[in-house]
This record gives structure tokens, C-alpha cells and sequence, in this order.
């Protein structure tokens, strides 16, 4: 696990640089272009506050099957929208911002585990 957290970690700050330079390089970078809608910011801001919080509530239960636990959420709630038991329509975006903000909590808990700092 911790050889997937490094690798995982050592693409993903590739990308983010790889980002950064294009925007840094760009003479008519468009900062506004790249702003993720009010909704994809709430997703992955919900996403990431309630894994976080609820991994710190209950210390006990796997972080693991929290995070698992608030895809399937997501993931349920919009297949109800599919079927129109609640309001609002599918959106994939929906299911990748949860997906991200859920993510990025876990991979915040892997990190600080393999720096030492976390239960085994």
C-alpha cells in the first residue's frame, strides 16, 4: 500500500506541476477558464468534509469502508434522481466530484499513515 501512496502521490504532483507551468507560461492565460462550476466545488467539498469528519467521529470503523460508504451515498442518490424519487437531474460530474472530494480525504489519511502519524 505505501509503494501505491508514494507512486500515486509522485503522478498526481506531476499533473498539478504540469498545470501550474502551462498557466504560469500562457501570456494569455484565462484564469476564470479553468474555474470549476459552484456545484462541482460543492461536491467535492461535501465529499471531502464528510469523510474526514466522519472518519474522525468514529475512530473505530475502517476509513476504508467510510469513504466506500459515502460513494455508494452518492452514487444511490443520484441513480434516485434517475428514477425521480428526488429532485435534480444525473450528472456524471456529480459522481466525479464526490468521487474527488471522498479521494482526496482518503488519500490525506494513507499519507499521514505512512508518514507514521495514523493507527495500524
Amino acid at each position: 500500500m505505501q509503494t501505491f501512496v508514494t507512486w500515486a502521490g509522485r503522478a498526481v504532483l506531476l499533473v498539478v506541476l504540469g498545470v501550474a507551468l502551462v498557466g504560469a507560461l500562457d501570456p494569455h492565460h484565462n484564469a476564470a477558464r479553468n474555474v470549476p462550476a459552484p456545484d462541482v466545488v460543492e461536491h467535492v467539498a461535501y465529499g471531502f468534509l464528510l469523510t474526514v469528519l466522519t472518519i474522525a467521529s468514529l475512530p473505530r470503523v475502517n476509513p476504508w469502508l467510510i469513504g466506500g460508504g459515502y460513494l455508494a451515498l452518492g452514487a444511490g442518490f443520484e441513480a434516485l434522481q434517475v428514477a425521480g424519487l428526488v429532485s435534480g437531474t444525473f450528472q456524471w460530474k456529480d459522481l466525479a466530484s464526490n468521487t474527488g472530494g471522498v479521494g482526496a480525504a482518503l488519500a490525506a489519511f494513507a499519507l499521514g499513515r505512512r508518514r507514521g502519524g495514523g493507527r495500524r
